[in-house]
């Protein structure tokens, strides 16, 4: 008898722990202080530049054009002045990269160079690619 009582209790315990709470009793994330951008922060300044490296010709360097239907993406963010930081980083080692946003997702996505046809995108991503670096993680994205 005393072992049923035991077992009643034990599964009485079980069942009130395993209910579903209701949703005004979920803890909802609210990012840190220093988590929220508040200031774009010039990463070019007091970063030494090594001699060997290239430099882009900008003669050489197309703008994105934000009506193309592929873009090469290097990175993207959820945070807009993140990517606005990106953009400028790189437009100081002389490309023209272009912030977009398809199917209004809520990404920031930098995009290095856009394109007409699915074809020429891929062969110029493999040659990005072999560079290595931020663009190492390359990838094309269709805009519809």
């Amino acid at each position: 008898m005393r072992i049923y009582v035991i077992i009643s209790v034990v599964f009485i315990l079980i069942v009130a722990g395993c209910r579903k709470k209701p949703a005004d009793d979920y803890d909802y994330y609210e990012p840190a202080e220093k988590d929220k951008a508040t200031e774009v922060v010039d990463t070019t300044k007091n970063v030494a530049v090594k001699e060997s490296e290239p430099k882009v010709k900008e003669e050489v360097v197309k703008p994105v054009d934000v009506d193309a239907p592929y873009f090469i993406v290097v990175a993207s963010y959820t945070v807009k002045d993140f990517a606005i930081t990106q953009k400028e980083v790189m437009e100081a080692e002389g490309l023209k990269p272009a912030i977009i946003m398809t199917n209004d997702d809520g990404w920031y996505k930098l995009a290095v160079q856009s394109f007409d046809s699915i074809e020429s995108a891929r062969k110029s991503l493999k040659e990005l690619k072999e560079k290595g670096g931020i663009y190492s993680g390359a990838m094309i994205v269709y805009k519809k």
